[in-house]
C-alpha cells in the first residue's frame, strides 16, 4: 500500500527528484511523499481547490521503477484528492501519456479546461502547448 504524506514544497528531496524527470520545480499547491513500507517511492503534487484539482508531477524515484508504484502512487492521490473534495483532476504531459490514458485519463481539448486550471503556471507558462491535456472524473 502507498501513503501520501505531506512535504514542503522546498524539501530537497522532492526538488531533486523532480530535476532527475526533468519536471517543473515545486510551485503552488500541494506535495506529498510517496511512501511503500516505510520508504518514500516517489512524490505527487496536487493544486487548486474545490472540484478541479492539477495532478503535478508524479514521479517514482528511479531505483522504484518498474514495479507498478506508480498506479499506485496515482491511486493514492486520486484518493486524496477526493478526500479534498475534488470532483475532477487534470493533468498536462509530455512523455506520460500512455500511462495515463492507461488509468482511465482521457484527452481533452486545452480550452475547455475550467478557468482555475487554465490560470495555474504550469497551464499558463511551464508546459509548453505541444502538452497533452488529461481529465478524470472522479
Amino acid at each position: 500500500m502507498v501513503s501520501l504524506h505531506l512535504v514542503d514544497s522546498t524539501d530537497v528531496d522532492l526538488i531533486a527528484a523532480l530535476r532527475g524527470e526533468n519536471l517543473p520545480e515545486p510551485g503552488a499547491g500541494r506535495y506529498f511523499s510517496a511512501d511503500h513500507y516505510g520508504a518514500v517511492i516517489g512524490y505527487v503534487g496536487l493544486e487548486g481547490e474545490r472540484r478541479d484539482l492539477l495532478l503535478r508531477s508524479l514521479v517514482v524515484l528511479a531505483d522504484q521503477k518498474a514495479r507498478g508504484l506508480g498506479s499506485r502512487v496515482l491511486a493514492a492521490a486520486e484518493t486524496t484528492a477526493g478526500d479534498l473534495g475534488a470532483a475532477r483532476l487534470h493533468l498536462l504531459t509530455t512523455t506520460a501519456e500512455r500511462f495515463f490514458t492507461g488509468r482511465g485519463f482521457v484527452a481533452a481539448d486545452r480550452e475547455s479546461a475550467p478557468p482555475a486550471i487554465r490560470q495555474t503556471r504550469e497551464f499558463a507558462d511551464l508546459c509548453p502547448a505541444s502538452a497533452v491535456y488529461l481529465t478524470k472524473d472522479l
